[in-house]
């Protein structure tokens, strides 16, 4: 059986890749636009240290402290819940560190940035309740 550390690093990895794809879906899906080679790199830089950033400072030390609120992972929908709305950090620290204001957080960037990080948080939180359904 892997260790719960093991089980988290492959959830980061996955989840951040289900991200990946969810931005490039929702370019393809909303704004009818392929991304270049270029592009596709940049977002995969940008994407990968905010969500490495995020998950080590945000989503992980809040699930924990939403497991140790709720005394277990029951509800489990809070879980998902809770980090699919933390997304909203890691897209204002790109955004921001890139030189964007308070607008573009409303830009068409951002929601590409905020379908891959409420991704990264769904699957985030999924994994995290299964991670530690049997864990006491």
């Amino acid at each position: 059986m892997k260790s719960a550390p093991f089980k988290l690093a492959l959830l980061c990895i996955v989840a951040w890749l289900t991200g990946v794809l969810a931005y490039v879906g929702a370019l393809a899906l909303f704004y009818r636009q392929s991304i270049s080679s270029g592009d596709f790199v940049a977002v995969l830089q940008w994407s990968a240290i905010g969500f490495v950033l995020a998950f080590i400072l945000i989503y992980l030390p809040v699930l924990l402290g939403l497991h140790r609120m709720l005394g277990g992972v029951r509800p489990r929908w809070a879980f998902p819940f809770v980090a699919a709305f933390l997304g909203i950090a890691p897209t204002a620290f790109i955004l921001f560190y890139l030189g964007g204001g308070v607008r573009s957080l409303v830009s068409q960037e951002a929601s590409l940035f905020y379908a891959m990080f409420a991704v990264d948080g769904l699957i985030i939180g999924i994994g995290y309740t299964r991670i530690y359904a049997n864990i006491a």
